[in-house]
């Protein structure tokens, strides 16, 4: 895209813009190539911590202050972490984009990181990891990557834990910092109403004290299939299966995405209709890949009754196994449809923009444009499905489940059903 534009300052961080010159807002913030899986034993947790307490004041902003002065121009701040990234990020309109940038680099690199701020969102945070863990719905992805990646930082919950969060420290907190949240590792990224050269200049103005030189590597990916049961007195059984999937950079990466669109992606997919309409095995039924650097993974999950759980299993498994052999042109033109419509429709968006070019980035070393990904959707066939297919199908089941899991049949049975 002519719009994208790349800069990298002598720092190494890299500035991206994407110029919109129909919209009125600019979308902005900086990313990071670092999240749950970079964190020790003892930091499961940090990375979300951290995102809670860049927002809780700088060392010239308390936190009223910082809400204040965005709010004061109709923007708003933001961020989020996952197992590989965290952002923070902005939305303003254009005039406003100096004081959205100045926030976002006071916060990043002037924290105050208050003790008695540090206990309270300690405390906030534990009350978020049991929302999460009382919502089976929620509670069983986080089940899901422990038993996928056991003993590894990839499989933590990104929420960490009650008692690893009672061990963080300011000390840990501002180490972390140090060792993760280098220029190396970011991007700083902006879509909209946006020049280029002004924001590289705002940038090197406002971000000129992060650290420099090699980001620390995180540990491999060592993916485990296995059977996780846990038994709750609840109305719903909660399933999810995986396989070992692909990462972005792999040549079957846009077959995985397919596959799973034509699986689970919309209400026209093989387990919506055979799963749902045709047999009413449960109300929820998707298949999706988390892909990750090194690795990913590739799930099933459905919410059935509990007598019918099993047979929605089998179903389930079935579809999956018979996609490749069974498949339409009609399926796989129809899943091209939906995943082209869906890079598309991001275009209207700022923010989808902002972190579509800077996710990129942190993946690739380079952007990879909404046409790169079209044209490589496109030229997936009947030969490239099936080579997913059967590298999904080669790899260990994982089973996981929440609810009254004594109707399920054994974890052996269950995997036989899927090779043959």
């Amino acid at each position: 895209m002519s719009s994208i534009k790349v800069s990298t300052l002598p720092s190494g961080l890299t500035i991206i813009t994407d110029h919109m010159p129909d919209v009125a807002s600019v979308s902005l913030g900086i990313w990071f190539g670092v999240g749950t899986r970079y964190e020790g034993h003892n930091e499961v947790g940090l990375s979300h911590l951290l995102e809670h307490m860049f927002f809780k004041g700088t060392t010239t902003r308390d936190a009223k202050t910082l809400n204040r002065e965005i709010e004061s121009v109709g923007g708003s701040l933001n961020a989020y972490t996952a197992r590989e990234q965290t952002a923070y990020t902005g939305r303003v309109l254009a005039q406003d984009l100096p004081l959205a940038l100045e926030l976002i680099a006071d916060m990043m690199q002037a924290p105050r990181f208050d003790a008695t701020d540090l206990e309270k969102e300690k405390s906030v945070i534990a009350q978020e990891i049991g929302e999460a863990y009382d919502a089976p719905d929620d509670w069983i992805f986080d089940l899901f990557h422990l038993t996928a990646y056991p003993q590894q930082p990839l499989g933590q919950p990104v929420l960490g834990t009650p008692q690893t969060l009672a061990g963080i420290n300011r000390d840990m907190l501002a180490a972390y910092v140090a060792t993760h949240y280098r220029a190396h590792r970011g991007v700083l990224c902006a879509a909209g109403a946006v020049e280029h050269e002004a924001f590289v200049a705002l940038a090197a103005k406002h971000f000129s004290k992060i650290a420099a030189g090699d980001p620390v590597a995180c540990l491999p990916a060592r993916y485990q299939g296995g059977d996780a049961l846990e038994n709750r007195d609840i109305e719903q059984l909660h399933l999810c299966f995986g396989l070992e999937g692909v990462p972005p950079t792999h040549p079957l990466y846009h077959a995985q995405t397919l596959y799973a669109l034509m699986l689970g992606g919309g209400t026209s997919s093989r387990l919506f209709h055979e799963v749902r309409e045709e047999r009413a095995l449960a109300y929820s039924v998707s298949a999706f890949a988390a892909p990750y650097q090194d690795g990913g993974l590739f799930m099933l999950y459905a919410a059935a009754d509990p007598e019918r759980a099993q047979e929605a299993a089998n179903l389930i498994l079935s579809e999956t196994a018979t996609l490749a052999s069974t498949m339409t042109d009609e399926e796989l033109d129809r899943a091209k449809a939906l995943a082209r419509a869906s890079l598309l429709m991001d275009l209207e968006s700022t923010s989808a923009r902002a972190e579509r070019v800077a996710v990129s980035w942190l993946t690739h070393n380079r952007i990879i444009t909404v046409e790169d990904s079209l044209r490589a959707i496109a030229q997936v066939g009947r030969e490239h499905i099936n080579a997913i297919s059967r590298h999904l199908l080669a790899t260990p089941l994982l089973r996981a489940a929440v609810g009254p899991v004594e109707a399920l049949e054994g974890y052996e049975q269950t995997r036989r059903r899927l090779v043959a």
